[in-house]
Formats: C-alpha cells, structure tokens, sequence
C-alpha cells in the first residue's frame, strides 16, 4: 500500500468520524434547547399563575 493510499485512508476515516460524531453533537444541542424550552416555559406559567393569585 502506497503512501497516496494510506494518506486516503486516513481522509475517509476522518471524515466518517467526523460525520457520526457531528450527528451525536447535533441530537445533543436539540435536546438541550428543548430542555431550555420547556423550562422556559414552566417558568412563564408559573410567573402567571402567581400573577393571578397576587390579583
């Protein structure tokens, strides 16, 4: 196996590692905005409600 060969190799593998491992950071960053979402707004309704029984 020639140098230009293992040198493609390696490309490919970087590139496979780095698709799959983007994959997993993406879910990640979509769960956590979620997260802040909905604690979000659970906060709000419970601002809110508080509002209402200061009324």
């Amino acid at each position: 196996m020639s140098a230009s060969e293992q040198f493609w190799i390696v490309v490919f593998l970087a590139i496979v590692i780095g698709v799959i491992c983007g994959h997993f950071i993406d879910r990640r960053r979509k769960r956590s905005v979620e997260e802040f979402e909905r604690k979000r707004r659970e906060r709000k309704e419970e601002v809110e409600r508080a509002a209402r029984k200061s009324l």
